[in-house]
């Protein structure tokens, strides 16, 4: 049997995240903070999408399940709150695909781009990162599967993504 896909978002995280300075957004955690309200879209805009709130755990994952997904030697994920994900385009939700028996993931009917990836039973989505019209802020701090990447990507980080981290009183 293959190793399983990354499954970001399978746990719950703290009730107040944090991460490595740099990676995070203004969000709706503090009160009185504002709303980081993101956008994307698929090739032929007609799957739209908001998220709200600070991406968790920008990273990149090369398992093999994921580079025969995307044809790329990696796909930047970005964990959301499912509650904080609208689907605003003229396409309403997805197509969704069983690509694994617990993970489902959401790309376009008509161009075919991969946008989301969701555990069941997660109350986290992930939005694949080059899907956003923002990008600010979500520069990896993991790299899953970095022993099945191509051999001439070389890209210095963490074995995996880092697990949110309770802030300091």
């Amino acid at each position: 049997m293959p190793s399983s896909p990354h499954q970001s978002g399978q746990t719950d995280p703290p009730a107040t995240p944090s991460s490595p300075p740099g990676n995070r957004n203004p969000t709706v955690d503090a009160p009185g903070a504002a709303v980081a309200l993101r956008t994307g879209r698929c090739q032929c805009e007609y799957i739209v999408y908001q998220v709200q709130g600070a991406p968790d755990g920008p990273h990149l994952c090369s398992c093999r399940h994921e580079t025969r997904i995307s044809g790329g030697p990696a796909v930047l994920w970005l964990g959301f709150r499912k509650d904080g994900l609208t689907w605003t385009g003229p396409g309403g939700e997805p197509t969704w695909y069983a690509t694994w028996p617990t993970l489902r993931r959401g790309f376009c009917p008509r161009c075919g781009t991969h946008l989301v990836s969701v555990a069941d039973d997660s109350h986290m989505i992930t939005v694949a990162g080059f899907s956003l019209d923002e990008r600010s802020g979500t520069d990896p701090v993991g790299h899953s599967f970095r022993d099945e990447a191509a051999p001439w990507m070389t890209i210095t980080l963490d074995d995996a993504p880092l697990a949110p981290q309770p802030a300091s009183p």
